[in-house]
């Protein structure tokens, strides 16, 4: 009996060792920690990009403040950025950037485009407004007729 128990362990351990090469060994650890490791390098990258972002953003602001103090000095009457121009469609007005004109015509004169104000004398008669020519002796532009 001895004999026939020992034959059935044997039998039993050739078989188990068989069955066991057979088998695939599961693999889970090493695809967890994979994924643990992708996920670990996703989320590096996402808190780079989110600390890059907020970087841009504080630099825009900055930039955004600093372009709007230079409009509310465009814009502001006095302010040190206001700028005279003459306007394309009408010649005899002078205009600055913060809205405020004047109609160079009503003294007979156009306005000077280098400097965007209306002129204050004459050379030729072209610098003064319609129904107004150059005295150029005087350097005046005077009414015609």
């Amino acid at each position: 009996m001895t004999l026939r128990l020992l034959a059935a362990a044997l039998l039993a351990l050739t078989v188990g060792a068989a069955h066991a090469q057979t088998l695939q060994p599961i693999q889970l650890q090493p695809r967890a920690a994979a994924q643990v490791n992708t996920q670990a390098a996703q989320i590096d990258e996402a808190a780079m990009e989110k600390t890059r972002l907020e970087r841009e953003n504080k630099r825009l602001k900055a930039e955004n403040e600093a372009l709007q103090k230079r409009i509310d000095e465009f814009t502001r009457l006095g302010g040190s950025q206001v700028h005279a121009y003459c306007p394309a469609d009408n010649p005899n007005l002078s205009r600055n950037t913060s809205g405020a004109e004047n109609n160079c015509g009503a003294a007979g004169y156009t306005c000077e485009p280098v400097s965007g104000q209306c002129r204050t004398s004459c050379q030729t008669s072209d610098m003064c407004a319609g129904g107004f020519t150059c005295d150029t002796g005087a350097q005046q532009c005077v009414r015609t007729g």
